[in-house]
């Protein structure tokens, strides 16, 4: 395990707050080196023994060592790190343990691809963490692009925080009149279908999906302005199994999306 560096001496002379703030760094290396697998039963109780031993210099008392491995390590190690935090006046964060995530994103584009062409037009949405997430999906299902009506795009920070990287590359443009923007790609050879509960409207599962697709999404509120549905070819709808009519709209863009990319 790692080396605690301090002799009793050296560690009573530091103040309680610094005392406790190197009992957590050095514990969080502690609980890296158990996430690598790299500790053997005898390196842990040498650990819970000098941890101890530090307690005991600050006049705390001691915690009992577990008596298995595995996850009442983890558990052990976790519970001392959240006391001192909490003696600090800190609110215990378990995501401070751990080591920023690995995504393992590619740099370049993905083999796969879609069954068809599909380009997502956004109507007036209010939630930027909403857009952002939407982003994602769109990246993630092979989207070829996304239509900004009335909707901030990537560029505004808030969308960024969920779109996690992918507002960089995703192709997007803003239309100040989507009703237009949406006739033009149906002269382009799309079909515009908005994802509304609307009367008529066919649930996902049961739509065959033209080749080259527009999907519409609306205001989280509001749902499709009056103006967009007009433009629409038709509608597709998510069944609901559960007392609300509807998901949120970046819950609802996954599910139809993928339904979209992946339907023969």
């Amino acid at each position: 395990m790692d080396n605690f560096g301090f002799t009793r001496k050296k560690f009573n002379g530091l103040k309680a707050d610094t005392q406790h703030r190197h009992l957590i760094k050095w514990l969080s290396r502690c609980y890296q080196s158990l996430r690598g697998n790299r500790v053997e039963s005898a390196q842990f109780t040498a650990m819970v023994d000098q941890y101890n031993t530090a307690l005991a210099w600050m006049e705390l008392p001691p915690r009992p060592e577990p008596d298995s491995g595995g996850k009442a390590w983890f558990a052990f190690v976790s519970d001392a790190i959240h006391f001192h935090r909490t003696c600090l006046g800190q609110c215990p964060k378990d995501d401070g343990l751990l080591p920023p995530v690995s995504t393992a994103d590619r740099t370049d584009s993905s083999p796969l691809s879609p069954r068809r062409e599909i380009i997502v037009a956004l109507d007036g949405l209010r939630s930027l963490f909403n857009v952002g997430s939407i982003f994602r999906t769109c990246d993630a299902a092979g989207v070829a692009g996304i239509i900004l009506g009335n909707t901030p795009g990537g560029g505004h920070p808030r969308v960024a925080k969920t779109a996690m990287g992918t507002q960089e590359w995703m192709p997007q443009e803003s239309v100040e009149d989507l009703y237009q923007a949406l006739v033009d790609k149906k002269a382009q050879g799309f079909t515009v279908l908005g994802v509304e509960t609307a009367h008529g409207a066919l649930p996902c599962q049961e739509m065959e999906w033209p080749d080259k697709l527009v999907l519409v999404l609306g205001n989280e509120e509001y749902g499709l302005s009056l103006q967009t549905m007009a433009a629409c070819d038709g509608f597709v709808t998510i069944p609901m199994f559960g007392r609300k009519n509807s998901l949120n709209v970046a819950n609802a863009a996954a599910v139809v999306l993928f339904q979209a990319a992946l339907a023969h």
